[in-house]
């Protein structure tokens, strides 16, 4: 099992990186094997729109984004963790996003477990992650959710297919016991609905 988190922040070690960090964390001591990677190490260009991939089954653009593919194809969970601008995800995860647009045709992300790490200032961040939702859905991927029982205060800590903090200042959210709890949890939900949905 395979979960692969993804951090579209331009910042490095910034509150984003912190959370998808505890996630997949969580995620390894359930026994999942996982991955980060940063688009601040990578070079990916935009979608050009030129829908060659419509034909071919592959996008004509050699950047880092071809790396990414092949670990989204391998991956059987996948956290796309970004901060929030100007109410919505950074160019880095639209760029990601955009670039897609390849799988599109035979739905090649189908049935991969997914989701969401949003950080904000203060607003815009239901934006962002009503956008992430939108993407994993498109591409007909499911949310993660928790399986089994749950007490209240594990509730308290879950937000469904993933995590949304409030954090101003590089690593301050690490002094936010809420977000860094619902990460935990968020891994865990990962791991937990990709074993349920192999039983199938």
């Amino acid at each position: 099992m395979k979960v692969l988190g993804i951090v579209c922040s331009p910042r490095n070690r910034g509150n984003t990186e912190i959370l998808v960090k505890e996630a997949l964390e969580s995620a390894r001591s359930m026994g999942a094997e996982t991955e980060m990677i940063k688009v601040t190490d990578m070079n990916i260009t935009p979608c050009d729109g030129c829908e060659s991939c419509d034909i071919t089954g592959e996008c004509k653009i050699e950047d880092d984004m071809q790396v990414i593919y092949t670990k989204l194809l391998q991956s059987d969970g996948i956290i796309f963790g970004s901060p929030v601008y100007f109410w919505s995800v950074t160019a880095q995860a639209k760029a990601i996003i955009d670039r897609t647009f390849v799988f599109r045709k035979g739905r090649r992300l189908r049935n991969k477990v997914a989701g969401a790490v949003v950080v904000a200032r203060q607003a815009g961040a239901s934006n962002a992650f009503s956008e992430l939702s939108d993407f994993f859905s498109l591409h007909r991927m499911i949310p993660a959710r928790s399986i089994g029982p749950r007490t209240d205060e594990e509730l308290a800590k879950e937000w469904g297919g993933g995590v949304i903090a409030y954090a101003d200042k590089p690593g301050e959210v690490k002094n936010n016991q809420q977000a860094m709890n619902r990460a935990q949890s968020f891994g865990k939900a990962i791991v937990e609905t990709i074993q349920i949905l192999s039983k199938k």
